[in-house]
């Protein structure tokens, strides 16, 4: 090979060999990086203190509250009120003052003594005519007795597939509450259709009046309009007239319900939990006036089934009979 040849490939060998040497890094002659600042991490708000506060010492109460109490982990005190209405408001007036704490009422007559802790977060449940009291504020929203009412029409759907129509009666004051029980109805293939009555007297005739419409009711917990002899009538009337109930209460099941749905105490507790942790930061409570629990205890008569010919689903068997 020619000298001046090589002499060229020669230079572009260690040409390569400098460059490849400047991209590599020297390990110990580069200076050290500086330590890199450690940020602490922030501390976790505290958690506030929560009291319950419960009408009465009765089931329906009492299992929302020591479920909630224990999840709660002693964060969480019950207190059952026992005096008058004025000895209740006057107990919790020394606590309108205390921003670490929150507050939960379960039944009407503890919520309408938390009513009076205006600067205060209340989450109210076991509450069904809150329209009645002006119960609802920014700070003060609660949790439906009612359970989840797409549960209720999905399994409506499912026993009764060919149903399309049904009624629902309740006294003044529930507007949203049946706007998104329609929508809910109506998202299984069923119409809604509302009526509204000021007294058991309405009730009853408002009842039978729609029957001719409706292949079954929704019955709801408005004692305002339903009556314990208005009660009876309405259920003798349906099983006369082969229409389909759906129940609030287990105990209807024997007068002639299809099905009950009713709220689950654990599941009552977890919704009114998830609220107060969603307030926790903030000076109001998040979210709707009225939350609905998403899960409900659900019991089927086969007695009424067959006669009114509906055939059980397997996946619902084990709900028949269990009342």
């Amino acid at each position: 090979m020619p000298p001046l040849r090589m002499c060229c490939r020669l230079a572009i060998v260690i040409m390569a060999l400098i460059l490849q040497s400047c991209a590599e890094p020297k390990t110990g002659l580069n200076p050290p990086l500086p330590p890199q600042p450690v940020i602490a991490a922030l501390p976790s708000p505290a958690i506030k203190d929560v009291v319950i506060l419960v009408s009465e010492n009765i089931p329906a109460y009492s299992k929302v509250a020591k479920m909630l109490a224990k999840q709660l982990a002693g964060h969480g005190s019950i207190r059952y009120l026992k005096g008058s209405q004025l000895e209740n408001i006057k107990m919790l007036a020394a606590n309108k003052d205390d921003g670490n704490k929150q507050f939960v009422s379960i039944g009407l007559n503890a919520t309408l003594a938390a009513k009076t802790l205006t600067n205060r977060q209340v989450v109210f449940c076991q509450v069904f005519n809150y329209q009645d009291y002006d119960l609802l504020t920014p700070k003060h929203k609660g949790v439906s007795i009612m359970p989840s009412m797409s549960k209720t029409f999905s399994t409506w759907r499912a026993l009764a597939p060919g149903t399309a129509d049904i009624g629902v009666i309740s006294g003044p004051g529930f507007e949203d509450m049946m706007q998104l029980a329609k929508t809910a109805a109506k998202l299984n293939g069923i119409t809604l259709h509302h009526k509204t009555v000021n007294s058991d007297k309405e009730y009853q005739y408002a009842f039978k009046q729609m029957a001719d419409k409706v292949q079954g009711f929704w019955l709801i917990p408005d004692n305002r309009v339903l009556s314990g002899n208005i009660l009876r009538d309405v259920m003798t009337f349906s099983i006369h007239n082969s229409k389909q109930v759906a129940v609030f209460s287990d105990e209807l099941l024997s007068l002639g319900g299809l099905f009950s749905t009713t709220s689950d105490p654990q599941e009552v507790a977890q919704e009114v939990l998830r609220r107060l942790k969603q307030a926790q930061n903030t000076e109001i409570i998040p979210g709707p006036d009225i939350a609905y629990p998403d899960k409900s205890i659900l019991r089927i008569n086969s007695v009424m089934a067959k006669l009114l010919n509906l055939e059980i689903p397997a996946q619902y068997k084990k709900y028949e009979n269990a009342f």
